[in-house]
């Protein structure tokens, strides 16, 4: 059976891209799936896909310096047909798999050189150098492996003028869930505002608990891991007791919690990792919204701009705008049944384009025409 090994650094092993999408739609179309891990928890088989780990688990900056040295033996042990590399710090593993006669595709979750100018843990001066000096190395590994996937198109449009390839993979949502409920079971929900996933620094948080005191009735619920001391701050702004901290949440716990929301939110600072103010499509926080059925508020990137005019499922502010975020959430509580449809645009719009059976169909063709080509 042909056999295909993803290899994760810094993921969780149930990762929503990795395994909801890539793994299980492999594992559904003939493959032999295996995931290999470093994050120290037993081995175990997730809906069929056997997931194994590296062993004791090493520091991050450990694994930052010599990712290679903990995977290969077990990655050669595996002794898959094809390995799919999810970390930039994985790229030197990639290289040595290529030597043993394998198959290798990566997956840039982020644009890092351009993520890498970004990085406040870096002094400032040295990031342009750090950058430039990864991406020289990243398209020279880059040019040997077989194949390039990303949700990001900007970067997908980048490897292909330097590489010649590069195939764009959205996060588009998995259609599974049920999520059929009328205009009068809608307009009963709570003012509810949600947020799901990582919370991170440029995700403009303070400018949305600030916007929340303009409003006695509302409450603002955050689903996923947020840094403990940004919680902290957040919770003793003006507005923050109306903010309530949820965790990271199971599939079935996340799917009540988006039963309970009335509107949606993300909006993201222009950062170089994401397009800047063209955006991206590997953040699925929107389309979650719009596969629940519920309008959101977006940053005005153009990629999501194009989206919310097509569909009227959203509204888009500019980042930063604590009185634009104000005015869409006063707009959308004010009328309820207007939020209703613009939720059920949404949901369309998801069913008819914005779906994860498209990108399946591609990433699938894609390990089929490597192993025909092997």
């Amino acid at each position: 059976m042909n056999s295909i090994c993803h290899v994760i650094s810094g993921y969780f092993r149930n990762d929503a891209r990795v395994f909801l999408r890539q793994c299980k739609s492999l594992h559904n179309n003939g493959f032999h799936v295996t995931i290999l891990t470093n994050d120290g928890s037993p081995d175990e088989v997730l809906d069929g896909i056997p997931v194994y780990d590296c062993g004791k688990p090493w520091p991050r900056w450990k694994t930052l310096a010599a990712a290679t040295r903990q995977f290969l033996d077990k990655a050669l042990e595996i002794n898959a047909d094809i390995y799919q590399l999810h970390s930039p710090e994985l790229l030197p593993l990639g290289l040595a798999l290529k030597r043993a006669g394998k198959k290798v595709v990566y997956d840039a979750h982020e644009d890092m050189p351009r993520h890498l100018l970004e990085k406040e843990w870096l002094p400032h001066f040295s990031r342009r150098i750090v950058s430039s000096a990864f991406e020289r190395y990243m398209l020279r590994a880059l040019r040997q492996y077989d194949g390039i996937v990303s949700p990001h198109s900007h970067v997908v449009a980048n490897l292909n003028q330097l590489l010649g390839k590069g195939l764009l993979i959205a996060n588009f949502p998995l259609i599974a869930n049920n999520w059929d409920f009328g205009e009068d079971q809608f307009v009963r929900r709570s003012n509810i505002l949600c947020y799901s996933g990582t919370v991170y620094s440029y995700s403009n948080q303070e400018e949305i608990v600030s916007a929340l005191n303009d409003f006695d009735d509302l409450e603002y619920h955050i689903a996923g891991y947020i840094d403990e001391e940004h919680g902290k701050r957040l919770a003793m702004m003006p507005g923050g007791d109306k903010v309530k901290f949820h965790g990271r949440l199971s599939r079935p716990d996340l799917h009540a919690f988006y039963e309970a929301a009335l509107i949606g939110v993300v909006v993201y600072d222009y950062k170089l990792n994401l397009g800047n103010k063209l955006g991206s499509y590997g953040t699925n926080k929107i389309f979650e919204y719009m596969e629940a059925g519920i309008p959101f508020i977006c940053t005005d990137y153009q990629l999501w701009q194009d989206i919310v005019e097509r569909y009227d499922c959203g509204i888009c502010v500019p980042p930063g705008d604590v009185a634009a975020i104000s005015n869409a959430i006063e707009y959308l509580v004010s009328d309820k049944a207007r939020a209703y449809r613009m939720g059920q645009n949404g949901r369309r719009a998801i069913i008819e384009e914005f779906n994860w059976s498209s990108e399946e169909k591609k990433y699938v063709e894609l390990f089929n025409k490597l192993m025909e080509a092997a």
